[in-house]
């Protein structure tokens, strides 16, 4: 897609389609009002009916009858003005694109004074430019498509954007180019959260790797069993026992040409369980064929590498994604097994479906001994965490206040939502064991979310480290919040990890 900034009065934008915000039970706005002229009152008369109000995320497509260069016109209620975020933004803007992409290739983005206003309460130091990049994303977001392998499904999508009302300039060209560079590579997380196991193994992903390290000029190294069993990688070689794929460690480095002598290295780690039977543990059916999204963690981080790469930030960033199938099969590890991670802490696995921290674990201890500095991991982990939170939320989890801080800033840049749950020191006796240093899971359903981190934050070595876990957030089908919140995989954390390096003082 591409975007730009453009002067031009509204009635005489040359587009497929004009897109309008409206607030709920506020005024017509200025563009709006210019329109409303000239289709003879006829915004005026939809808002008298009660057919336009502008709750979120109402839809209403309206012919011009020529009565504008644009033959048609959708306006699109964000609701009320006090509870506009980045991330409701960019969802009502996905429901517009969805509803235009099919019959649309150009669209005009209108922004009214009042929307430029809400926009620009972030502290981002960057307005108009924050507005731009965000609306560029929500409409580059809605062009993603659920059925990639479904012959019949469309191919519509819309192609070229303008946005009118924030100016001109370098520095907003700059900031939607940034925009339409993020919404693709969250859409390209999205394409292999939704791809099936049998066409997305490790090796598959490897190669989705290759590709971006190629396209990005980045270095690319995979870590082969034999080389896990030499670094005694014993719970990533657990879970993968019962799978006849064999396991890979993509280990992908990014090295600015201008450093900024603080020594830093940002390790970003991803979950990439390409297919998650439960294991020995096995899971229901119900839902399992959804399991192929459980490397949704490691698209993240593939996908945030390729924007760091084109946008340089001044630390090193490593991007890590352990990669695994977690099968039943003859050789699968079983409950009561005792594995050793890579730094020597013995676990005992008593539950073979907590497969994610395992591999993990090993993940962690490899980015230690690459020099890390920092540590963050992104994981679709625990059920617990939808409870806990709901689809429209991250869970955080950290040992460092100022690693975290870095992360909400970058999830508020993002237009993503991350909410801190705590680490006493009370939860560290939920996962204590009599035969080994640790077991997996505390065998009770309380605060498994945070059993989860509690689990994980030893191997980060006494590094800064925050655990975010995405297993809610990264995608859903729930019938009532699809009327808010668009459907399918979400490609979430991309963004914010793509900004985290300019966050991390």
């Amino acid at each position: 897609m591409q975007a730009k900034a453009v002067d031009t009065e509204v009635g005489k934008l040359r587009a497929d389609a004009l897109l309008l915000t409206l607030f709920q039970d506020e005024p017509l706005g200025t563009s709006a009002q210019l329109l409303d002229r000239a289709l003879d009152g006829l915004l005026t008369s939809m808002v008298a009916s009660g057919e336009l109000n502008g709750k979120f995320p109402e839809r209403r497509l309206v012919p011009t009858l020529g009565r504008a260069a644009a033959p048609r016109l959708m306006l699109l209620g964000l609701g009320r003005r006090d509870l506009l975020d980045g991330y409701r933004l960019r969802n009502a803007l996905q429901f517009a694109v969805r509803d235009l992409r099919n019959f649309c290739r150009s669209l005009a983005v209108i922004v009214e004074p009042a929307l430029a206003e809400v926009l620009a309460v972030p502290a981002t130091g960057q307005a108009p430019q924050a507005p731009a990049r965000a609306i560029a994303e929500g409409v580059g977001l809605g062009n993603y498509r659920l059925g990639e392998l479904k012959a019949a499904e469309g191919k519509g999508a819309i192609e070229e954007m303008q946005l009118v009302g924030l100016g001109q300039g370098s520095d907003l060209a700059a900031a939607l180019t940034a925009g339409v560079r993020l919404a693709e590579a969250t859409n390209a997380a999205r394409v292999l959260q939704w791809r099936p196991a049998n066409r997305l193994t490790p090796a598959d992903f490897i190669a989705e790797a290759e590709l971006v390290a190629k396209q990005r000029h980045l270095s690319l190294r995979v870590v082969e069993r034999p080389e896990m069993e030499k670094l005694g990688m014993g719970a990533l070689l657990a879970v993968a026992q019962g799978s006849h794929q064999p396991p890979k460690l993509m280990v992908m480095r990014y090295r600015p040409r201008s450093a900024d002598g603080s020594g830093r290295v940002l390790a970003l780690l991803g979950k990439g369980i390409t297919f998650d039977s439960g294991g020995i543990s096995l899971k229901p059916n119900p839902g399992m064929a959804a399991m192929k999204s459980d490397m949704s963690g490691a698209a993240a981080v593939l996908q945030a590498m390729g924007v760091i790469a084109r946008t340089e930030p001044h630390i090193e960033v490593l991007g890590l994604a352990p990669l695994t199938e977690n099968m039943p099969g003859g050789g699968a590890v079983k409950p009561g097994d005792v594995v050793r991670a890579m730094n020597g802490t013995t676990i005992e696995i008593n539950n073979t479906d907590a497969e994610g921290r395992l591999v993990l674990a090993d993940a962690l201890s490899y980015a230690v001994s690459q020099g890390a500095t920092h540590l963050v991991d992104v994981a679709t982990l625990t059920g617990a965490v939808s409870v806990a939170l709901g689809h429209p939320v991250t869970a955080a989890m950290a040992s460092s206040p100022e690693l975290l801080a870095a992360v909400q800033a970058a999830a508020r840049e993002a237009g993503e939502r991350v909410w801190e749950l705590p680490l006493y020191p009370e939860h560290d006796v939920a996962l204590t064991c009599e035969i080994a240093d640790i077991r997996n899971t505390s065998g009770t359903p309380a605060a498994g979310t945070i059993n989860g981190a509690v689990f994980l934050r030893p191997f980060a070595a006494g590094r800064p480290f925050v655990h975010l876990d995405i297993a809610a957030s990264s995608y859903h089908f729930e019938p009532l919040l699809m009327k808010v919140v668009p459907h399918g995989p979400t490609g979430v954390m991309t963004r914010t990890l793509a900004h985290l390096p300019f966050h991390l003082g």
